[in-house]
């Protein structure tokens, strides 16, 4: 039976004349409910399994009988729902996606207030909505036990703005879910985007490489006049706002550098020949607030440095820059007198969250990986996280759980949780947790975990679950993950089924193209002895996206013979390998990110950078390639940017995504090469023409 329980009982008593006194109900010998009468008719709440009640009646004359009830509660099935708005605010013309997440349900239902009706399969989905006015959306989850409902609201403004524009892409990959699907593209569409139609429009030249991906406001007032403004950070620590639609006299719109008198980016990292902002910031439009980390190093020493930059001006809030320091008790080897600090020798690469009032910023390329959360209004640090506070890497690099992601970022879903994956490293499941997707609260209180059960070869071969991003598909209860090894977990982000034999607790498993290059056995021996491992001949360094229940996923070949590029799979709950995309990518270009930009569910296009050798690499420098595909058909390559000479962009830089807004792609590549003294970067700028 299901809780609440009904009680209904009457009582007598034969040895007393005067009568019965009262009733009681016993749950596990505790007295829960009385009443002063010889009946009862109630509902008691109980837990679910086996529970003991008793029901007694006490007479006045000092007596009692009493009769035993065992009974077993089944769990609740009552429904739940869940519903977002993304964006929440659009400008008239423009489109939502609602997001709908349910469960113990069989009808599922959006309602508007302004009077339209969506269906919805029983576990959710999502609508795209394009209101004329601000309209409110209730989803209705109807099961067995009841109906419940929840509310988002999508505020609508005028366009009558010099900027025109209806999309806004504020974080890496378009969303928090990092979906990397733009719905709500008018001008673009697998009919007008071709070489004879489509190139590059011009190229913005900005101090320094731009590692992370643009960002883009639509319709925003700078300076007096309203612009689509397009937004870059660099690696020289300088972060520009440019007018995304007209070149000009190529001037930034407003331009600030974040380093302090005497201050200049690092120049001893990996990322040469500077390391200031290296990953994707993130823009909240209920303040006009964009978020930065930088990093730094002067006369005290290398720092990170959250920024909070006012959009319109570049000017510094809520009292920021703000000094990013974090320590945890720890044992490992860089721990100092029993306490582990983050120090510049990691790197900020991972894209930035913003989510619950908070920003989530990840660290890794070091001794262990960090996750940290900061207050969006008040700079203050809220949670610290770090993957392996006491024991050490194996392998060349000895890491342990750094949160790089390819260049993607932690995700979150509708109910606030947040996801990352981590890199090679140790894992015990205790306090350390290396190759793994990890589910926190917004305090970073660790939730849940998923780790594949080949962690120790992963952590002996260098094969990181974090060379790859994360993608939550809309819609579901699934998140998808994969790495070095090649090798996809799709995962139940409400059980993510921790660490199991063959991994079982995932929901499926997968590799790219198994058809194309098999999976074989390897093998890799540290100190813990020999561990074997299936692998594939492809290496995940990028985040997947979703379109019209697809997913598209971009990966490396680790052979020169081995053909690779974007894979498509049909999503059904689980991943069906459909078609993929030639040519194929190159060994050592590190991926791809494929954007999508569509009109709600039509005309959607696959967007991707071929790197070629990418800026950094061990081999020489190649241009890099726009590349565009009809995402229903990726065999239909729409436009490839090394076609006509005027549409070549710069250099390849690695793990680097487009971004697609109002009828143009936005791409940042390297105008000059790493030798060059102070080379400069390019923001490549490419629409109908």
């Amino acid at each position: 039976m299901s809780s609440p329980v009904s009680y209904v009982a009457t009582a007598s008593t034969t040895t007393c004349a005067k009568g019965v006194a009262s009733m009681g109900i016993y749950v596990s010998n505790k007295i829960v409910y009385v009443v002063d009468a010889a009946k009862m008719n109630t509902t008691i709440s109980l837990g679910a399994g086996a529970q003991h009640t008793v029901v007694e009646e006490w007479d006045h004359c000092g007596g009692a009988t009493y009769t035993t009830l065992n009974i077993t509660v089944k769990a609740s099935t009552a429904p739940t729902a869940s519903i977002t708005a993304n964006p929440n605010s659009i400008i008239a013309g423009g489109s939502s996606t609602l997001t709908v997440a349910a469960t113990n349900a069989t009808q599922v239902t959006v309602t508007g207030t302004d009077g339209s009706t969506y269906t919805l399969q029983a576990n959710g989905g999502a609508v795209v909505v394009s209101p004329t006015a601000t309209t409110t959306y209730t989803a209705s989850a109807t099961g067995a036990e009841g109906k419940t409902s929840a509310a988002a609201t999508v505020t609508v403004t005028s366009n009558s703005g010099g900027g025109g524009g209806v999309a806004n892409v504020l974080t890496f990959h378009f969303d928090a879910q990092r979906s990397g699907l733009n719905p709500d593209e008018k001008s673009l569409s697998p009919s007008n985007v071709a070489p004879q139609t489509f190139g590059k429009l011009f190229t913005y030249l900005v101090d320094g490489y731009v590692y992370g991906e643009p960002l883009l406001v639509s319709n925003l007032t700078v300076n007096g006049s309203v612009h689509n403004v397009l937004y870059a950070a660099t690696e020289k620590d300088s972060v520009y706002a440019f007018d995304a639609d007209s070149y000009g006299t190529g001037t930034p719109l407003w331009h600030v550098s974040l380093l302090k008198s005497g201050e200049s980016p690092l120049t001893t990292t990996e990322i040469k020949p500077f390391a200031g902002v290296t990953s994707t910031p993130v823009i909240d439009m209920s303040s006009n607030t964009m978020y930065v980390v930088s990093t730094q190093t002067g006369k005290a020493g290398s720092t990170f440095r959250l920024n909070a930059l006012d959009i319109t001006s570049g000017a510094q809030k809520f009292g920021g820059p703000m000094t990013i320091e974090a320590s945890v008790p720890g044992t490992n080897s860089d721990s100092v007198s029993g306490v582990d600090h983050l120090n510049t020798s990691c790197i900020q690469r991972a894209a930035l969250l913003l989510a619950n009032g908070t920003v989530f910023i990840g660290f890794g390329s070091c001794h262990s990986g960090w996750l940290l959360a900061y207050d969006a209004q008040t700079l203050g640090q809220t949670g610290v996280f770090n993957s392996s506070p006491n024991l050490n890497g194996e392998g060349q690099f000895a890491s342990a759980g750094g949160v790089w992601m390819g260049g993607g970022g932690p995700a979150a879903d509708g109910a606030g949780n947040i996801y990352i994956t981590t890199g090679n490293g140790p894992w015990d499941g205790k306090t350390a947790w290396s190759d793994s997707v990890l589910k926190f609260n917004s305090r970073l209180q660790l939730e849940d975990y998923f780790t594949p059960y080949t962690y120790q070869y992963m952590d002996c071969n260098d094969s990181d679950l974090a060379a790859g991003g994360l993608l939550l598909i809309p819609g579901t209860a699934e998140a998808l993950a994969g790495g070095k090894t090649g090798k996809l977990y799709l995962v139940n982000t409400t059980n993510l089924g921790k660490e199991q034999a063959n991994d079982a607790g995932a929901t499926q498993t997968i590799y790219f193209e198994s058809k194309l290059s098999a999976p074989y056995s390897s093998t890799c021996t540290d100190s813990k002895g020999a561990h074997t491992a299936e692998i594939s001949s492809y290496e995940i360094f990028g985040t997947s996206a979703y379109f019209n229940g697809s997913v598209y996923l971009g990966v490396q070949p680790t052979s020169a013979s081995t053909p690779a590029g974007i894979g498509q799979f049909k999503y059904s709950g689980i991943l069906t390998p459909e078609a993929y995309t030639t040519p194929s990518v190159t060994e050592n270009a590190r991926g791809t990110t494929p954007f999508i930009s569509a009109n709600g569910t039509a005309n959607g296009i696959m967007w991707m950078i071929d790197h070629g050798q990418p800026l950094g690499g061990a081999a020489t420098p190649t241009k890099a390639t726009l590349r565009a595909y009809n995402a229903e058909n990726l065999k239909d390559e729409l436009y490839n940017s090394g076609t006509n000479s005027g549409d070549v962009p710069g250099y390849g830089i690695k793990f680097t995504s487009p971004i697609v807004a109002n009828g143009k792609v936005y791409i940042s590549t390297g105008h000059n090469l790493v030798t060059v003294t102070n080379p400069q970067g390019e923001l490549d700028v490419y629409g109908l023409k």
